[in-house]
Parts: C-alpha cells; sequence; structure tokens
C-alpha cells in the first residue's frame, strides 16, 4: 500500500513538470525502478526481521519453559556370580521351609488311629507276692489268694449281696489305712484297715463273684481262699 501510494505521488509530479505528461521520459523510468528496489528491499527486511523476531521468541520460550526429560531408571548392574548363588540358596531355604510346614500341617490334621486297649488275663500258674504291711504278705494268682500274718484270725465275715469276704485278725497294730490292687481276676482288691482301739485290725478281700463261689481255710499263721468251680 505505501509502495503504491509513492508511486502515484511521483507520477503526479511528472505529470506537472512536463507539458506533455503523457510522453514517457528516463527520468521518470528510473524513478520508478528505483523506488520499486527500496520498496522490495524494505519488505525483504520486514520479513527478515519478523523471522529474526521470532526465532528469538522461540529460544527465550524454551529457556524460560525447558521440556521435561524423561528420567531414565539407572540401569542396575548385573549379578555377580556370589549373589546368584546367595539367591539360589536363599531360595532353596524358603522352598524346604514351606514343605516342612505344609508336611506338619499334614500330620497334624491326620486323623489319630483308636488306641485299642488289650487286656492280658493274668495267667494262672503265676503267682504275685505282695507285703501290705510288716506284719501283713499276700500270695495270690488268678484262682487262689493265701494272707501271712503274724496274728491270728478271730472272726470271718460275709456280708449279704457283698462279693466280699471280711477277715479281723487280734491286734494292737498302729497304721494307716492301706488299698491295693492285684493283678487276679478273682480277687481283684484288698483293704487293711486298724482298729486299734478295738484291739484289732481288719482285712476286706473283694471277689470277682459271691462268696458261696469260694472257700475259705485259715491257721494261726495263713489264711487261703480258693475260687472254686463246677
Amino acid at each position: 500500500m505505501k509502495t503504491l501510494f509513492t508511486l502515484l505521488l511521483v507520477l503526479s509530479t511528472s505529470l506537472i513538470a512536463r507539458e506533455n505528461p503523457f510522453e514517457a521520459t528516463n527520468a521518470y523510468e528510473e524513478e520508478a525502478a528505483r523506488i520499486i528496489e527500496m520498496n522490495e528491499v524494505e519488505e525483504d527486511y520486514a520479513l527478515e526481521y519478523q523471522q529474526e523476531q521470532q526465532y528469538i521468541k522461540n529460544m527465550y520460550e524454551k529457556m524460560n519453559d525447558p521440556a521435561v526429560e524423561e528420567k531414565k531408571e539407572p540401569e542396575k548392574p548385573a549379578l555377580t556370580e556370589e549373589e546368584v548363588k546367595k539367591m539360589i540358596k536363599k531360595a532353596q531355604k524358603e522352598t524346604e521351609r514351606k514343605a516342612e510346614t505344609i508336611a506338619k500341617k499334614l500330620v497334624d490334621e491326620k486323623p489319630k488311629e483308636v488306641e485299642q486297649v488289650v487286656y492280658v488275663k493274668p495267667r494262672v500258674d503265676v503267682t504275685n507276692e505282695k507285703e501290705l504291711l510288716p506284719f501283713v504278705k499276700v500270695e495270690y494268682d488268678n484262682d487262689k489268694i493265701n494272707i501271712f500274718s503274724d496274728y491270728k484270725v478271730s472272726k470271718k465275715i460275709t456280708l449279704p449281696g457283698e462279693k466280699k469276704i471280711v477277715l479281723d485278725f487280734d491286734a494292737k497294730e498302729n497304721f494307716y489305712t492301706v488299698r491295693e490292687d492285684l493283678k487276679s481276676t478273682n480277687f481283684p482288691k484288698v483293704t487293711v484297715g486298724n482298729h486299734k482301739k478295738d484291739k484289732f485290725f481288719r482285712i476286706v478281700v473283694e471277689l470277682a463273684n459271691m462268696p458261696d463261689d469260694y472257700e475259705v481255710t485259715y491257721d494261726d499263721k495263713m489264711v487261703t481262699i480258693v475260687k472254686l468251680y463246677e
């Protein structure tokens, strides 16, 4: 727009000065060419200036707002042979520990087998001895029991409906009651009780059957009770 205005101004001046305005002159052509050249230089300079300003602007923006580079994780150094061996050993121990834990759990959860109690019947031909007190001793097997004492039997008692035989011995001994389980099918238990105030002690022999199924004999030193069979 500026170039066009300048060209018109020059043209008007030339027309006023010349007698024949329509006749072309060299001066006019030179001036017109000079003005056009100047305008082209100005336009080129303006374009270069704009490009330079844009470049400066871009550089300024980059300086004030630099692109955030992605942070790369540092590469881990390669494991040594010794470290690899340690890792393998650690993994093996961990595996073994887990296996032991599982095995123990399976054992704990395994249902326990019912223990069977087997009763062994005492042999008839085996005689057992037992000292109940310093003055009372017994020998027994399944079918017979002998009671030895330094004192004499004063009384033999059987109680109705009771599977017991009671023996009283005259004495003035002082002791605590003694109870003894015997390994015998027919004479499971013997008890010796103190009756010092009444001047005797009592032996109670518990039986497997009623007293009528047994025979009792005694003398000054021994009492014998035998199981009767039909």
